[in-house]
């Protein structure tokens, strides 16, 4: 089984969405929340890391 990657991203205030760094888009609750655990995706990361 594949481990699942964990992104870093913005959920939206109006329609719920996430947008995660390397750009994902997750419909309203079609994502789970996930506190204290550490970026997985190297996309995500690369870019967290550039800023």
């Amino acid at each position: 089984m594949a481990k699942a990657l964990i992104h870093d991203g913005t959920k939206s205030w109006w329609n719920g969405k996430v947008t995660t760094l390397c750009g994902l888009v997750f419909e309203s609750g079609n994502s789970e929340r996930l506190i204290f655990t550490g970026v997985s995706c190297p996309v995500c990361k690369a870019i967290k890391k550039a800023k």
